[in-house]
């Protein structure tokens, strides 16, 4: 049995070998790629970052959790992009035989605002994150805090920190290298080859681009969908209700049956039950129960996270067929705080007509292979003892209503009068009024009617007292005056029984009843509700009756809504910064027609690593925007840096894409390769294959796209 603090160390210490084997190949890769003393700058420049970004997260009383980490995996690459920049442009210059100081400034003057510019544009990608009020929202909301502090702190430790060490620790070559020979290499060549094709044909090869993002268009709807994923855990609980009213005991007695049950599968380690509520202690991500004597729930710890998913289903069936009065539920832990993923909820003025609909769509959903778990919202029945009530004669027995009602729960259940502990285990007191042999009373005819206040009227009359002073009297006579019953059945026509819902759930005011289940294992949520829905919208609703979707589905439309709502203001702020940069608009539209080819990279990654589309790799995707918004900056710029220097626009397009081809690259490299600890993480893992997929797709097309689109706009004629 685990307790929350040690599982969130637990994940925190995973998180941090991810971040801690996230630096480490960056690092290499750009000592392999870069150089050893280059590596060894960016490596000192990335690490001085990311412990600068804790310290001031901690002076902001920002929260370090999972989220936070994965932030700093996610921005890994984008945290050393300013610094190859930098440490490529001084290594270009020191090639080119500049003098050492102009070298090591030149870079930083010439970039230091486009790279602002690359860098605000970068986090402001994650701003609609940020401003979405909804659970998803909150849950990844640091995702930009830890971005805006570690993006900023890098741009200025890329202008100031990098020059320093390069200044100590690199070298100037000794003659002045020709500028055609400063790109020499195989890839520079066939990125050359490449230009000069498109540049030839440029209509060509913008209608190819939009072809495939067509197609891509096309391969959405083959890719697997989520929203959150349920998770990695070897734990689930279990919920098990009693009708209400029903003794503690009882509950009590079930529980441990269930335990011994469930303590006698290999598969399970180990089961802790609970009584009245959902223990504090294990308040993981999940739904809080209402407290109730009725209620009762099971910790459950399995061998391995594959146990449980392979035998959940099973137990689910097997504590029906065992409890089928009961209320039990099956629950793994989920982000979403929802109760089942599938949730079909139908709402009218007539519990019998809901009754009916829920019990169409659960017998479809029971039918239907893909889902399992299958239950609803509404407690069992419970019994209803109804009393025909004389009221004239009850009052001459000096009985009110709350008298019978009290006496007749005393024989029906026992009423709770207090506690006790046994050792540290908080017991209830129960007053039961039994027979004569002590066996519950099966005649409720016959059971006993007392007042909750005796009857002191019987001995203060004249009679009585002159009995007690007399002697004629006992003790026990005044007891029995006092304390006299009356049998049920003298102050009662008779007695009826009735099963009655406890409590009507409603939705918006509306009676409602929802019809709940999860996916079977392996099958992704919006499929399997996909495969049920048709049917259970063919069910007839009667006037005034409605059906909606709930769990899984809803949450993800209430999440997109919020999500999206915000994003034009984020696409504003980016085109305002864009324009600031260039004073030009033909620019920003060149970058913002770059953007659709994301969707080319992300929609083959989702499909190769058959990851599933969740919350989180859309967080990836608008990530990506910035990522590649800043890639075709630093591009742009060079291009336009080159053609200001007089050289021609037509050699210029050839030459910045080969200029900006390393640090664009590196960049995009560190980030991919930064990815990899996260692949296999349940939450982050569609994050970090869409990151992969699209960047290494929009790296290419960027060097490519971007002269091409260039040269269409400024009509640049290519010989």
């Amino acid at each position: 049995m685990f307790y929350q603090p040690e599982r969130v160390t637990d994940a925190l210490a995973t998180f941090f070998i991810n971040l801690i084997e996230s630096v480490v190949i960056v690092v290499a890769i750009l000592m392999l790629v870069m150089g050893f003393k280059s590596g060894v700058i960016i490596g000192t420049s990335l690490i001085v970052t990311v412990i600068g970004s804790f310290l001031l997260l901690g002076m902001m009383d920002g929260s370090m959790q999972r989220v936070s980490l994965a932030a700093f995996i996610l921005a890994m690459g984008m945290l050393v992009d300013n610094a190859i920049v930098i440490i490529d442009g001084i290594l270009i210059d020191l090639k080119r035989g500049k003098p050492r100081m102009e070298a090591m400034t030149s870079i930083g003057k010439r970039t230091a605002m486009p790279l602002l510019g690359a860098t605000l544009i970068a986090i402001l990608a994650f701003l609609p994150v940020f401003l979405s009020p909804d659970t998803a929202g909150v849950y990844v909301r640091d995702l930009f805090i830890v971005l805006a502090v570690s993006l900023l702190l890098s741009w200025i430790l890329a202008l100031v920190h990098v020059p320093l060490m390069a200044n100590g620790w690199l070298k100037a070559d000794a003659p002045g290298k020709k500028e055609e020979s400063l790109y020499n290499g195989r890839v520079y060549g066939w990125l050359r080859a490449a230009l000069n094709f498109g540049l030839r044909h440029r209509v060509s090869s913008v209608l190819i681009a939009v072809a495939l993002v067509l197609l891509s268009a096309y391969g959405y709807r083959f890719m697997r969908h989520g929203f959150f994923p349920d998770m990695v855990y070897d734990q689930l609980y279990m919920e098990y209700k009693l009708p209400e009213g029903t003794n503690s005991t009882q509950v009590a007695s079930d529980l441990e049956e269930i335990r011994v049950y469930l303590k006698s599968r290999p598969e399970i380690r180990n089961v802790t039950t609970a009584i009245g509520g959902t223990p504090a202690r294990y308040n993981l991500v999940r739904s809080i129960a209402t407290p109730s004597l009725s209620y009762g729930e099971l910790i459950i710890d399995f061998e391995s996270p594959d146990a449980l998913v392979e035998n959940m289903d099973e137990i689910q069936r097997e504590l029906l067929k065992r409890y089928p009065d009961a209320y039990v539920k099956l629950k793994q832990y989920n982000i979403m705080y929802k109760k089942y993923p599938i949730e079909a909820l139908f709402t009218g003025p007539d519990p019998a007509v809901l009754h009916a609909l829920a019990d169409s769509a659960r017998m479809i959903m029971e039918q239907t292979p893909e889902v399992c778990l299958v239950t609803t919202d509404w407690e069992p029945s419970m019994p209803l003892l109804t009393i025909d009530y004389d009221q004239s004669s009850a009052r001459r027995s000096g009985l009110s209503r709350q008298d019978i009602s009290t006496s007749v729960l005393t024989a029906a259940g026992g009423i709770p009068v207090g506690n006790f502990y046994d050792g540290i285990h908080k017991n209830t007191i129960y007053l039961k009024c039994t027979g004569e042999d002590g066996e519950k009373m099966d005649n409720l005819e016959n059971v006993p009617l007392f007042s909750m206040m005796p009857n002191i009227s019987s001995v203060l009359d004249e009679e009585a007292l002159l009995k007690i002073k007399s002697g004629t009297a006992d003790r026990s006579d005044l007891i029995e005056s006092v304390m006299q019953t009356t049998p049920l059945k003298q102050i009662g026509k008779g007695i009826s029984m009735e099963w009655e819902d406890p409590i009507v759930p409603r939705y918006n005011g509306q009676r409602a009843q929802t019809v709940m289940c999860s996916p079977s294992p392996g099958i992704e949520t919006e499929k399997a509700r996909a495969t049920i829905a048709e049917r259970i919208e063919q069910i007839k609703l009667p006037e005034g009756y409605q059906l909606q979707w709930k769990g899984e589905k809803d949450a993800s439309t209430q999440t997109m809504h919020y999500l999206f709502k915000n994003v034009p203001l984020g696409i504003v702020l980016m085109i305002a910064i864009l324009i600031m940069l260039f004073k030009d608009y033909r620019k920003p539209a060149i970058i913002l027609c770059c953007v659709p080819l994301l969707a080319i990279g992300i929609v083959g990654a989702m499909l190769l690593s058959g990851q599933s589309f969740t919350f989180c790799a859309i967080v990836g995707a608008l990530g990506l925007v910035g990522m590649m918004m800043k890639n075709c900056i630093v591009l742009m710029d060079e291009i336009g840096e080159q053609i200001s220097a007089g050289i021609a626009p037509a050699e210029a397009l050839v030459s910045s894409s080969e200029s900006r081809l390393r640090p664009v690259m590196m960049a995009s490299l560190t980030t991919i390769l930064g990815m990899i600890p996260l692949l296999s993480d349940a939450m982050f893992g569609s994050m970090a294959a869409t990151i992969m997929g699209g960047l290494l797709f929009s790296t290419l097309a960027t060097l490519f796209f971007v002269p091409i689109l260039y040269a269409m706009f400024f009509k640049i004629k290519i010989k």
